[in-house]
């Protein structure tokens, strides 16, 4: 096989990375289930989740395992997916690791805002042999969250302050509707009005509770990606109704 003709094989199946995610968007996508096959746009790709609009949607339940074949300007691609939203008109599909990892995005893993409680035990620094330990843990809010690291804020209180600093090793439980107790590094703070911002990583999440994790990410991401489309959607009924009545 020539250079020229491997260079389009690769393309057309999507065995090269690097694609910009924008290619897939308003796409043609045929999705396939047992003997039924349809064909809807792709709309949305950010993250774990896409959404892809067809008019046999109600064909689909949560839970469906589909292939998605995507007909885009880089080439076609093909991967396996399964259905975990829908709502009339459309379907939100699981984006693969392996289908990701052929388009750039600007994190590695998707980053969705929460509001949820969590409880440091101790804090221990690098110059320090000794672990901070905390007879009364001390509350913080999760701001944000996705599967490599958090965000979080603490009221402001100068004993935290002078305590952690970047590259401090915290001890928490996050309540995420379940207790995921783990181990976080410092990598970023910044002070706010009223209160300190910690940028973090997880150091360690057991084993079990990867997948609980993750779930709760996946959820959130859809019910974000919801409420926007449906704000975007009230938005541009306003802007119509106001242009029909000046």
């Amino acid at each position: 096989m020539s250079m020229a003709m491997r260079q389009s094989s690769l393309k057309r199946y999507g065995s090269k990375e690097g694609y910009d995610a924008d290619v897939m968007i308003e796409s043609r996508a045929v999705l396939s289930k047992d003997d039924f096959v349809s064909t809807g746009i792709l709309t949305y790709a950010q993250g774990d989740i896409m959404e892809i609009e067809l008019p046999e949607y109600d064909v689909y339940q949560l839970g469906d395992k589909a292939k998605v074949t995507l007909y885009t300007k880089s080439g076609l691609f093909v991967l396996e997916t399964t259905v975990v939203a829908k709502e009339p008109g459309s379907l939100i599909v699981i984006n693969p690791p392996e289908n990701r990892k052929r388009f750039s995005e600007k994190r590695e893993f998707p980053r969705v805002t929460v509001n949820q409680p969590g409880l440091i035990s101790s804090i221990q620094n690098s110059h320090q042999k000794k672990q901070n330990v905390f007879e009364n843990p001390i509350d913080f809010a999760i701001k944000n969250i996705s599967m490599n690291g958090l965000g979080f804020t603490i009221e402001d209180n100068a004993m935290v302050d002078a305590i952690i600093h970047k590259k401090s090793q915290l001890q928490v439980t996050l309540d995420l509707g379940f207790e995921l107790p783990c181990q976080l590094e410092i990598i970023r703070k910044e002070k706010l009005e009223n209160s300190f911002y910690y940028g973090a990583s997880f150091e360690s999440v057991p084993a079990e509770q990867s997948n609980a994790l993750r779930g709760f990410i996946l959820r959130n991401q859809i019910e974000t990606y919801f409420e926007q489309k449906r704000d975007d959607e009230f938005k541009k009924a306003m802007e119509k109704k106001s242009a029909a009545n000046p």
